[in-house]
Order: structure tokens, then C-alpha cells, then sequence
């Protein structure tokens, strides 16, 4: 059946035609569009859509008078039935006016910011309903009444409100800032400049990164020119109605900050007013209105660290809290003895098998929340708890422990989610499960090894779909981020990223990738496992059960007409040959070794059997790196360094002279963070981590050394010499700049 009707999107835009056959529960609205088509309106964008016709004077079922309050502030009064509480993709009203000009409504979920019961309204003033300019002249339509309590549909204030959002989609910074004198054309051109070989940055950060405008002044320029109102988040107390209004995954993704909610708004705080993406995608999810205020970027990365981390603080307390009640639920006084059959293959009883499904569901979840790298569940038999910890930043810390009655019951669920052999408990396995957590799908690599006393570890290494990474934010030091640009955007050659497991070599890799994905560049990748995915990226997993190894993969991309090959990992003198090759033949070969230093890696190499002259003619650069501990942001705070810190930090440096010359520090102006503990990194001080870098890159001399196998030792004589830093001198850097402590520095550095 074909109806006309008025469509409300989330954005405040009004679409008019017809529908055919209303689905609410379809993921597209097709409308067909006044004199322009047919087209697709995804349903997540759409906030109402009102049926032309006459009421019904008879309404069957029994309804409520409600309010229904849009997300971009509209009001509506309707007759809803009373058995649309419990729906959950939307709900219907009828119109409460006979002269609307509409029978009814089906409100999304989705575009309700607040529903109350309001049975004392009289129905003569209840009109807040739409009247869109196309419908005007039609007998009987927009009749609202001037004198309406409520807030009516006003066509102009929507189209000024899309029009408002258009404005700032397609304005011109740099054109605004020079018409405004805060900088000069020359400076718009030479910001320009530089954006073209920093993808990802805007203009105003990098105007203000150049030193040309201060941040403040070009947020308050924008909030002036906006009319938004301006906030120093240093000064504004966030609410803690404000810690749940908006999804901790929302908040990370798009960069914004609620700072203050009730039942019928959200305060939003956002850095940049050019993003609408970002301000559509909360106005959908928040479901009540927002109030959009500008802040100073910088402040609010900072807010968001310590937002964020209350938040995760939070999911913490609320998931050991859930982990206890499965836990409870599994437990019974008199516990069911296992036959021998049941002992030897984990065989899950009727009764305990849909908790230890929900036991392991919470145990990968927790993990992948808490950033957890790897899950390590570790039985010490029947009468001894099953102990589970999470690697967090490097180091193992405990999750949970269960009783050792349910260790073969939580194996054998381990061993049916990644397709393994519930019964075979002799000899090891590994296998891979693919998880959804909410809205993402991770990956988790399983190995299964046997242990004494009949018992066996699971170690699940977690592997989110992330995305790259900026090269800007990686950690690399200026000297560092300059050099690897110009080695990747040279035509040929080989770039090595090197490091122990778990180092970031992979993350690394393919944040340089993303500098050079673009249109005019072919790039394969041979992975094993697909971590990171990029769209521009031709990207394959390796199996070399059947024969399908890095060396193979390379030979085929060399067929595949390519400019970049990415090789996950040179693991043998085959694919190690193969990359050179590929190397001297036109290509940028990058990939990955796990050695030490850069200058190691060198001679790694060449004991591996390379050709010296070959290998010395084709590497360009090899990248070192580890992962130390950061301080906790939130509760690290500055401290005046003592003479023993100067001196700890000048012989790690090479040199009090070099480190003054360096970084200007003296031992009666040197200061260094501390962190105490607090809830967001439960009581350590430490909290995420922070990359060491040690970038080789080969020159003349360097290449006679590589090809009369010069010792390594000789070959970083003359890298430091040309200005490379050590990791450890590298971690000093991070030190005096606040981000981490000697301790954790020497941890993975030392020398």
C-alpha cells in the first residue's frame, strides 16, 4: 500500500513523498521522493516519518496521551497505544488533531530524546506535528495553533539548522583566518604545504603547530563564528551525570566530552566545530538533545584521558561484579563428581553448560575492555582455583580465579569456540576464535599445551581489527618522524622494523603504509595474522600448511604489479632473499625481524647467509623500537629531579654535556613526572605505554660496512655518529618530556 508522507531525519532535514509498504524493522527507508526519485534513507538517520490522511475517530486499542520530545528539540503530542511500551525499534502515535493533516506517526527509538505520559493535555492544543512546505495548500494540513504550549515543527528553523550544519561542512579555514587577521596567505600556504605530506592533519592543527596562532584564539575565532558557547574545561566541573551519557567507544572514536546530562539534553564538548560527522553521530546515539559547546583541543585530550579512564574504572568494578554473580550461579553445595569419562574429556553437564559459556563470553570481553593483550588461563587441578590473568601493558596481572572443579569444563568451551579436539589432552593445539564485542569483531589466537598433573594451559592472544595509527603519533621523536618519512617515500628499497614480540613492529608498519596509501599507490601486504586492515590495501593471510609462505606470497605480488610489499615477518633466509630481490628490482619492501638493535639486525642478516653487496645496496633504514610503561596521566604529576636523576640520566644519555646541549636541562632546572596511583591505573602509577625508537639509516659509509660485514659495533659507531640515538637515549627523551621513568626505560632498554 502506498502512502504520502513527511520524513523527520535525526539531522533536522525534511524529506517529502511516498512509501510503499512501511517496514520499521528494515534497515532502509525507500522513498519515493517529489519529483526526484526514488532513494534510500538509511533507518538510523531517520527520526520520524507522519502518514498523510484523516484520523481515525475510533482508535481500537487502548492509547496514553504522551509527549514525545525529538532529539533536535521538537515536540509532538500523540495518542501512543499502550502496548507500544515495549517495543524496541520504535513506536507509533496517532495524531491527537483532526485537522493535522496526518493519521498517524512511527517514531524511531533512536530519534527520542524523552516519552512521558501527559493525560491531561486538551486535544485542541496538541497540533505539534509537521507541516512541510510541500504539503501546505493540501485541504485540511498544518493547522497548528500559534498558541501551542509546546514546541511546534518549524520548517524554516530545520532548514536553517541543515543549512548551519552545510556552512560549516564546506568552510574554508585558512580563507576564514585570513579574513578574520589572525594569519597571513603566506601562512595559509605554507600550512597548505605541509598538509600534503601529513594526510589526517587540518589545517588550523597545523597553523597551530607552525606556531602562527595560538590554540585558544583559534578555538574561540571558531566558537564566534559558530555561536557556540566557549568553555576552559580547566574551570567547568563535570557532572557525574555526565560519566554514562554517552558510550565509552563513541567517546574514544570522535574526541568528544559530556560534561554535564539530564533526562532531556546532553552538554557535549568538542574541539573542532568543522567536524558534523562527529555531531551527527552523537545526536543519533544520545537520544536526547545535545548542547554543543566548543573547547580548546588540547584540554579536552587531556579531559578525555581522564574521562575515559574513570569510565574503564568503572566497567572494571561493574565486570568482577558480574564475573562473582556467574560464578555464584555455577557454584551448588553438593558439587557433581565427574566420571572418568567426563575427567577426560571436559564434558560440560546440562546443568553448568550455558554458565560456562557466559563465564568465558565475560572472561574475553573483560579482556578486550581492559586492553588486555593476551588471556591466560592456567588450572592447577581439581582441588586448586583455575588462576586467570591478563597481560596489560607488558606485564601479566590476575583477572580471576574459578574453582579447579570447572578447569576441564572452561578448556573444552576454549577448545569447541576455536575448533579444536575437545578429547586430544597429550599434545598441543592452536586455533584461532572469532569474537563479536558489541559492534566490533575481534580475533583471538589459541594455544592449547599441556601441562603436569594432567592439566592444560590456554593462552589466547587478542587481536582487535584496529586501525592505523597517524606516523605523528606513534611516539617518534622529531628527528626520527623526519627521517622515516623520507626513507618511505623513496621508489625502492628495503625497510626493516625490528623488536621482540609484542613490541609494536606491526602497528609501526602499517602506520607508514597509511603516509603512502593513496590513489596513485599499489601496496600488498602478506600478514600472518591480519591485524590492522586499511581500505586502499591489498592484504593476505599466509598458511604455510599448504605451502603458502611469505617468500610465496612475495613471488605472486610481484606479478600483482606492485609499488610497496609489506612482508609481516622475515622468518627465513628464503623470504629474507626474496625481499632483496624485490628490493632491487623497483619495489619498497618493508617488514619485520625479531632482533635486538638496528645495528644487529644488520648482521643478523648477513649470518642468515644474504649476499653483503645485494643487501648493502638495497636497505635503506632499519627501525628499532620497544613498548616501556607510561606514567598514569591522571595522577602523575611534576617533580624537581635530584642530582642522582641527572646523573642517572647523563650516563644514559652519553654525556651531562650532550644532554644540556640536547634538551637544555641542567640538575637545578630538571624536572621529572612522578605518579602516585589512583583508580584509573588501579594504584600502579603506569598506564598505557609509550614506543623507544633507535632509526638507523644507511648512508655511503654505512653501506661499505654492511658489505665488508663490518661487526655491529662498528656499524653503530658510525649510525651515532650520524646522529641516531639509542633506544636508551631515546627513552631519556620520553623521560624529561614526562611520559615515562627511568625504571621503566631500563627495563626494556637497558644496555
Amino acid at each position: 500500500m502506498t502512502a504520502r508522507v513527511a520524513v523527520g531525519l535525526v539531522s533536522g532535514e525534511l524529506l517529502t513523498g511516498s512509501v510503499t509498504g512501511f517496514a520499521p524493522l528494515a534497515s532502509e527507508l525507500p522513498l519515493n521522493l517529489d519529483q526526484r526519485g526514488m532513494k534510500l534513507v538509511p533507518a538510523e538517520r531517520v527520526a520520524y516519518v507522519a502518514f498523510e490522511g484523516a484520523r481515525s475517530e475510533r482508535v481500537r486499542e487502548p492509547c496514553e496521551r504522551t509527549r514525545v520530545q525529538l532529539v533536535g528539540g521538537r515536540t509532538f503530542v500523540v495518542d501512543v497505544p499502550k502496548s507500544a511500551a515495549a517495543e524496541r525499534v520504535g513506536f507509533v502515535g496517532h495524531a491527537t488533531d483532526p485537522s493535522s493533516g496526518f493519521s498517524h506517526y512511527y517514531f524511531y527509538e533512536h530519534g527520542v530524546a524523552q516519552r512521558e505520559r501527559d493525560a491531561g493535555l486538551p486535544a485542541e492544543r496538541n497540533s505539534g506535528e509537521v507541516c512541510p512546505p510541500t504539503l501546505r495548500g493540501v485541504p485540511g494540513a498544518c493547522t497548528a495553533q500559534a498558541a501551542n504550549d509546546f514546541v511546534p515543527e518549524d520548517p524554516a528553523a530545520a532548514a536553517a539548522a541543515v543549512a548551519a550544519r552545510e556552512e560549516r561542512r564546506k568552510l574554508r579555514l585558512g580563507q576564514f583566518l585570513v579574513e578574520s587577521g589572525l594569519v597571513t596567505t603566506e601562512d595559509v600556504d605554507r600550512a597548505l604545504a605541509e598538509q600534503r605530506t601529513r594526510k589526517g592533519k587540518r589545517i588550523g592543527e597545523l597553523l597551530v603547530e607552525m606556531g602562527v596562532i595560538r590554540e585558544v584564539d583559534l578555538a574561540r575565532t571558531l566558537a564566534d563564528k559558530f555561536h557556540l558557547p566557549f568553555v576552559d574545561l580547566d574551570t567547568v566541573e563535570i557532572t557525574a551525570a555526565a560519566l554514562g551519557a554517552l558510550d565509552r567507544d563513541l567517546i574514544v572514536r570522535w574526541g568528544v566530552l559530556p560534561i554535564d546530562a539530564n533526562r532531556s539534553s546532553v552538554t557535549v564538548a568538542f574541539g573542532d566545530p568543522l567536524a558534523v560527522d562527529a555531531l551527527d553521530a552523537v545526536r543519533v546515539a544520545a537520544k536526547r538533545r545535545i548542547e554543543e559547546v566548543l573547547v580548546v583541543p588540547s584540554q579536552l585530550r587531556r579531559h578525555l584521558v581522564e574521562h575515559v579512564a574513570r569510565l574503564d574504572a568503572q566497567q572494571a568494578r561493574a565486570s568482577a561484579e558480574q564475573f562473582d554473580a556467574l560464578l555464584a550461579d555455577l557454584r551448588v553445595e553438593d558439587i557433581r563428581a565427574e566420571s572418568e569419562e567426563e575427567e577426560a574429556e571436559g564434558q560440560l553437564s546440562r546443568e553448568d553448560e550455558g554458565g560456562i559459556v557466559k563465564l568465558v563470553n565475560q572472561i574475553i570481553i573483560d579482556a578486550y575492555r581492559r586492553g588486555a593483550s593476551d588471556i591466560h588461563i592456567e588450572p592447577n587441578g581439581k582441588d586448586d582455583v583455575v588462576v586467570i590473568r591478563f597481560r596489560i601493558d607488558g606485564d601479566c596481572v590476575a583477572y580471576q580465579a574459578i574453582p579447579g572443579t570447572y578447569r576441564n569444563q572452561v578448556l573444552a568451551r576454549v577448545k569447541i569456540m576455536a575448533a579444536l579436539d575437545i578429547s586430544e589432552r597429550r599434545k598441543p593445539q592452536d586455533g584461532k576464535i572469532r569474537f563479536r564485542v558489541a559492534d566490533r569483531m575481534i580475533e583471538l589466537r589459541v594455544a592449547i599445551i599441556p601441562t603436569v598433573n594432567g592439566n592444560e594451559d590456554a593462552v589466547l592472544r587478542v587481536l582487535s581489527s584496529a586501525k592505523p595509527l597517524p606516523l605523528e603519533r606513534i611516539g617518534l621523536s622529531d628527528r626520527n618522524l623526519s627521517a622515516l618519512r623520507q626513507v618511505i617515500r623513496q621508489p625502492h628499497g628495503l625497510v626493516l622494523c625490528v623488536g621482540p614480540t609484542g613490541s609494536g613492529k606491526t602497528t609501526t608498519l602499517h602506520s607508514a603504509l597509511a603516509a603512502l596509501n593513496d590513489t596513485t599507490t599499489k601496496i600488498w601486504t602478506a600478514e600472518d595474522p591480519v591485524e590492522i586492515t586499511q581500505i586502499g590495501l591489498r592484504q593476505v593471510q599466509v598458511h604455510p600448511k599448504i605451502g603458502f609462505t611469505f617468500a610465496a606470497a612475495m613471488r605472486a605480488f610481484l606479478r600483482g604489479d606492485p609499488d610497496v610489499i609489506m612482508v609481516g615477518e622475515m622468518r627465513d633466509k628464503e623470504t629474507a632473499d626474496t625481499a632483496v630481490e624485490a628490493s632491487l628490482t623497483g619495489h619498497l619492501v618493508m617488514s619485520t625481524l625479531h632482533t635486538n638493535s638496528a645495528p644487529e639486525t644488520i648482521t643478523r642478516l648477513l649470518d642468515m647467509g644474504l649476499d653483503p653487496f645485494g643487501f648493502a645496496d638495497s636497505l635503506l633504514a632499519v627501525l628499532a623500537q620497544r613498548l616501556a610503561r607510561s606514567l598514569c596521566s591522571v595522577c602523575r604529576a611534576s617533580v624537581k629531579g635530584e642530582d642522582r636523576d641527572f646523573e642517572e640520566l647523563a650516563v644514559a644519555y652519553g654525556g651531562a654535556e650532550v644532554l644540556a646541549a640536547d634538551f637544555g636541562v641542567t640538575p637545578d632546572t630538571l624536572r621529572l613526572s612522578r605518579a602516585k596511583g589512583c583508580e584509573a591505573c588501579g594504584g600502579t602509577g603506569y598506564k598505557g605505554r609509550v614506543a623507544l625508537h633507535e632509526l638507523l639509516v644507511v648512508d655511503a659509509d654505512i653501506r661499505r660496512a654492511v658489505s665488508h660485514r663490518a661487526a655491529a659495533s662498528e656499524i653503530r659507531k658510525l649510525a651515532i655518529a650520524r646522529g641516531m640515538k639509542s633506544l636508551l637515549a631515546d627513552g631519556v627523551g620520553k623521560v624529561i618530556a614526562g611520559l615515562t621513568d627511568m625504571t621503566q626505560v631500563i627495563a626494556v632498554a637497558g644496555e
